[in-house]
């Protein structure tokens, strides 16, 4: 169950920096915007609140790495089915990671409401773990110098912030269940000409 933004805002203004952290890993965008607007207030210093939201972030991409890497294909052949998920679309995934795993990382990461499929992905096409983790570090330092500077400028703005993140997730999800409906019947049509 998430969290309300006053309960989060509640939690970070009182806790500071020992509950940013797990918020971070569990409601990663708006905590760090919130830690911005305290940082625009004096309640945080800026920088230190860059380096614990990042190092929260990593730490959460981190967890869904694993549970692709360690769920592998027993996960796909038990629980891909729910996610239109088979082997042959896991080496599929595989060869893509193997020729784009940067820009694929990179847009999972900005991507918000989504990033954790990309991030499981990764794990499931056994993208290497330093590899992954230079390519998350990269896209993790812009994200969240990002999001806290969003925060700190518009702190007084924090509730339409919070409302544009749920939108802005909704509309990715909506484009990422279409791409994939897209990219599953693209793959029926080749196997159904083939086997003509």
């Amino acid at each position: 169950m998430s969290a309300s933004l006053n309960d989060i805002i509640y939690w970070i203004s009182h806790y500071g920096y020992w509950v940013l952290f797990p918020l971070v890993v569990v409601e990663g965008p708006i905590s760090t915007v919130i830690a911005g607007a305290l940082a625009a207030i004096g309640a945080f210093d800026f920088w230190a609140a860059y380096l614990v939201v990042t190092i929260a972030d990593i730490t959460g991409d981190t967890l869904y790495y694993a549970a692709g890497r360690l769920g592998g294909e027993s996960f796909v052949r038990r629980y891909g089915h729910f996610f239109g998920l088979d082997i042959k679309t896991i080496e599929n995934l595989k060869n893509h990671f193997d020729r784009h795993a940067g820009k694929t990382l990179f847009i999972g990461k900005v991507s918000h409401g989504i990033g954790g499929v990309f991030l499981v992905a990764a794990g499931l096409a056994d993208l290497p773990f330093n590899i992954f983790l230079g390519y998350d570090l990269i896209a993790t330092l812009f994200k969240s110098l990002l999001l806290l500077s969003i925060g700190y400028y518009f702190s007084r703005d924090l509730y339409r912030v919070n409302a544009f993140l749920q939108v802005l997730a909704l509309v990715l999800l909506a484009l990422l269940v279409t791409f994939f409906v897209w990219y599953r019947f693209g793959q029926k049509k080749s196997e159904n000409s083939k086997n003509d």
